[in-house]
């Protein structure tokens, strides 16, 4: 009995993990350890991209590492003209984060 409530325990919170909807854009999977910045000024300070700024904006905790793999919602009214630039909703809701729309791919 236990290991039955065990198991649709592990599917209920399975499931839940994957059931994330999005409403302001559409799901992403991140590709690569993306840096994220925490503003838009923060990211068009990042780029084009160093290992020197990388450490310097990392270092004064205004731009986070995303982990490749990462599924996240992209904010489509940024309010920014660049096209490069894509406003995120970091994991599980947290904070918002600026990536370059390399790392970026439509999930599919």
């Amino acid at each position: 009995m236990k290991r039955l409530f065990l198991a649709a325990l592990a599917g209920v919170w399975t499931a839940s993990a994957f059931a994330h909807t999005c409403t302001e854009g559409p799901q992403v999977r991140i590709e690569g350890d993306a840096p994220g910045a925490i503003s838009y000024d923060i990211y068009s300070h990042l780029y084009p991209l160093s290992a020197q700024k990388l450490a310097r904006l990392a270092n004064a905790q205004q731009v986070t590492m995303i982990p490749d793999g990462t599924i996240a919602c992209t904010i489509a009214d940024d309010g920014v003209d660049d096209p490069r630039a894509v406003l995120i909703n970091g994991p599980h809701g947290q904070m918002s984060y600026w990536l370059s729309e390399d790392y970026v791919k439509p999930l599919s």
